[in-house]
């Protein structure tokens, strides 16, 4: 007599999240869909999590949510210092600790976890951060019949080349291209990523949205950052000054693709305007860790000091300050050329704002909560932001949030993806 056939077990691989813990102290997007999803994955079908290394899997914990480890703690200021030398110099340096982090991450998992045939090991994050993990994986599927299945974020590598010719751009690309040639099921988390799959590798994939998350309000220390030049040293918010001042927020890391040079431009015509006697441009905040490529935005706050003055660009934020800029938001804006999803849009709508964004930033398609415009038109964008400062737009999107507006849980996204694999099967 035949006993009950074994339900392939889910193994969500996690030596990228391990490897984020040791060097950022606060979490990216990406870190925040992968655990989010990790989590519900856990408890909803039993989803383990592991680190992979020498062909086989080994058990390990998630990264606790909201801790930065003491090591990151430590990092943090280095990053800020080394954001501070050559585009070069830091490209070279991060790519050498990457590849020493991962190698210690690897061997942070216990017991041994046995990987029969029919067995999914789930890639959630971003394989590119722990040197090594794509060619693990697919050894793995090779030897023990595992399946892979691939959750795709992004695709701008490839898509938009000119922005990511560094040696971290260049491995992302290679990982993505073997993990999408091996995964047996691939999730992407917009339909305009999806598309992109199939234009680039002829390959279906599976729209997943992420969940909309609510940020966490308990208080952590931030790491130290030191004070630099007048773009650096914006660290306060107009928020430390009077509690009840509303801003506009941008938030995200400041990569060039993000676009943020168009809002200072803006905010200069804005002050010019105002000097002329038309109303004083709003306060702007900018939320972003740095960037090896993010000379731009410092030097267009140094040529554009009336902008400056409206501007404050804030590197480190716990999620709850973050939480409570957001509140202190009429809106958010997002400029950006490329996107995969665009998580601060759904940040602000979880915390009831609306958001003005490009037609690059998938999260706000279709939105009846967000006003769309063409990437690129800086003098659209900056039309649509003064015409929502100087009317009541944004309160009655913002009364309508609170009223229409349902969020979408790590639990739905779990339980979809599991549709797709373990639980099909």
């Amino acid at each position: 007599m035949r006993g009950t056939p074994r339900r392939p077990s889910a193994l969500v691989v996690i030596n990228d999240l391990l490897v984020y813990e040791s060097v950022i102290a606060r979490p990216t997007g990406i870190q925040r869909v992968a655990t989010g999803i990790a989590n519900a994955l856990r408890d909803q079908i039993g989803a383990e999590t592991v680190v992979v290394r020498d062909g086989a899997a080994f058990a390990a914990a998630l990264p606790e949510s909201g801790r930065a480890s003491r090591l990151a703690q430590l990092t943090e200021p280095v990053l800020a210092l080394l954001s501070r030398t050559p585009r070069s110099v830091q490209e070279a340096v991060r790519s050498v600790a990457r590849a020493a982090i991962a190698r210690i991450s690897r061997r942070r998992g216990g017991a041994h976890r046995e990987i029969l045939a029919g067995d999914w090991l789930i890639m959630l994050g971003a394989p590119w951060i722990a040197p090594g993990v794509a060619e693990e994986m697919v050894r793995i599927s090779r030897e023990r019949g595992a399946k892979i299945a691939l959750l795709v974020h992004d695709l701008l590598p490839t898509t938009s080349p000119q922005w990511f010719a560094d040696a971290q751009g260049r491995r992302a690309k290679a990982d993505m291209d073997l993990l999408i040639q091996h995964a047996a099921q691939i999730f992407a988390v917009s339909v305009e990523v999806v598309a992109e799959i199939r234009s680039v590798y002829g390959k279906a994939a599976a729209a997943l949205p992420p969940a909309d998350p609510e940020l966490s309000t308990e208080t952590q220390p931030a790491p130290p950052a030191p004070t630099g030049q007048r773009g650096e040293q914006a660290q306060q918010t107009p928020l430390e000054h009077d509690a009840q001042e509303r801003i506009i927020l941008t938030v995200g890391t400041l990569h060039p693709r993000k676009n943020l040079t168009a809002l200072v431009e803006i905010w200069d015509a804005w002050e010019a305007s105002a000097a002329a006697g038309g109303g004083e441009a709003a306060p702007l905040v900018i939320v972003g860790r740095r960037h090896p490529q993010d000379a731009a935005l410092f030097t267009a706050l140094q040529r554009h000091p009336r902008a400056a003055a409206r501007i404050s660009v804030r590197h480190e934020v716990s999620d709850a300050e973050l939480a409570r800029l957001y509140r202190a938001a009429r809106f958010v804006v997002m400029p950006s050329l490329a996107e995969g999803w665009g998580m601060p849009v759904r940040e602000a709508l979880v915390a009831g704002r609306p958001s003005i964004t490009t037609d690059a930033v998938p999260a706000a398609t279709g939105s009846p909560f967000c006003r769309v415009l063409p990437a690129g038109d800086t003098a659209a964008l900056g039309s649509a932001i003064r015409a929502w400062w100087t009317s009541d737009e944004p309160e009655q999107l913002e009364a309508r949030i609170s009223a229409e507006f349902k969020p979408r849980t790590w639990r739905d996204v779990a339980a979809e993806m599991a549709a797709a694999t373990v639980s099909r099967l």
